[in-house]
C-alpha cells in the first residue's frame, strides 16, 4: 500500500486578482497527466445537527481537452457567496452537464470517528461514487480525504477553482434541502431556517426541547443539553 502522504499533491494557497473561480489547479494537474480532475468540497462541518455532506464534480471539458466555455461555468462560485436560488438553478445545470457525486455521513457516525474523519469519510465516498473515475483531486481546505489518490489541498478553493466550487454548490443544496426535510419530522428546533448552525433560535430550542437523534452529541452545546435534560451527569469521549 502507498502511504496516504507519498499520493498527496502539494497544499496551496492561490492568491488571484480575478473574483470568480479560474482553471489554474485544474490546469497543472492536466499538464501532469492527470485526465479527469474532480473537485471536492463538503458542507457541514460546524453545525450541532444533521449530517455532513461532500460532493465530488468532474467538469466538462472541450473535445480537444481544454476548459469548457460554457457560460453556466463563469457563474460558478464559492456557495456561500450566491443566493439561494442561485445555487438552485447552477446545482441543476451541474448535475446534468458534469460527472458529480454526493455523499452523506450522519450524526452517529460524526459521534463515534469525530467530525474531522467523518468529513474525510464523506469525501471518499463521494469520489468513489463518481460514474467517471477520478484521476486526481482537488480538495478545499488544507486538509486531504485519504483516497489514495492524488490529492492537491487548495486554501479556500471553492473560491478559487471551478471544480471545488462545482462541488460546494451541490453539496449544499443537498444538505440544505436535507435539513429541510429534517425540519418537518423535528418541528420546533427551526431546522429549515439555520440548518443545524449553532445560532441563538438553535441553542433555545435545544436548551427547551432537548437534542433529537440528528443532533451531535459530540458537540459541547449538545453534549451539555442532554446531561442537563437527561438529568445525568457525566461526559461523551470525543
Amino acid at each position: 500500500m502507498v502511504a496516504i502522504a507519498d499520493r498527496t499533491l502539494a497544499s496551496v494557497s492561490l492568491h488571484r486578482n480575478d473574483p470568480r473561480p479560474g482553471w489554474a489547479v485544474e490546469r497543472s494537474l492536466w499538464r501532469e497527466g492527470w485526465l479527469h480532475v474532480a473537485g471536492v468540497d463538503e458542507v457541514g462541518r460546524g453545525p450541532l445537527a444533521g449530517p455532513v455532506v461532500a460532493a465530488a464534480v468532474i467538469l466538462p471539458r472541450t473535445a480537444s481537452g481544454a476548459p469548457s466555455r460554457a457560460g453556466w461555468i463563469h457563474a460558478l462560485d464559492d456557495s456561500k457567496a450566491l443566493t439561494p436560488r442561485e445555487r438552485e438553478r447552477l446545482a441543476a445545470v451541474i448535475r446534468t452537464e458534469s460527472a458529480w457525486s454526493l455523499a452523506a455521513v450522519s450524526p452517529q457516525v460524526i459521534d463515534q470517528v469525530n467530525i474531522r474523519q467523518a468529513t474525510r469519510l464523506a469525501m471518499r465516498r463521494a469520489v468513489a461514487g463518481l460514474l467517471t473515475r477520478a484521476d486526481a483531486l482537488i480538495i478545499d481546505g488544507n486538509d486531504v480525504a485519504g483516497s489514495g489518490l492524488p490529492e492537491r489541498a487548495v486554501v479556500r478553493g471553492d473560491a478559487r477553482c471551478v471544480s471545488v466550487a462545482a462541488a460546494s454548490i451541490i453539496a449544499k443544496v443537498a444538505r440544505d434541502a436535507m435539513m429541510e426535510d429534517l425540519d418537518c419530522v423535528f418541528p420546533g428546533y427551526g431546522f429549515a431556517g439555520h440548518k443545524g448552525y449553532a445560532t441563538d433560535v438553535h441553542r433555545e430550542a435545544i436548551a427547551r426541547l432537548g437534542p433529537t437523534t440528528v443532533h451531535r452529541l459530540s458537540f459541547a452545546p449538545v453534549r451539555e443539553a442532554f446531561f442537563r435534560v437527561s438529568g445525568r451527569a457525566g461526559r461523551i469521549t470525543e
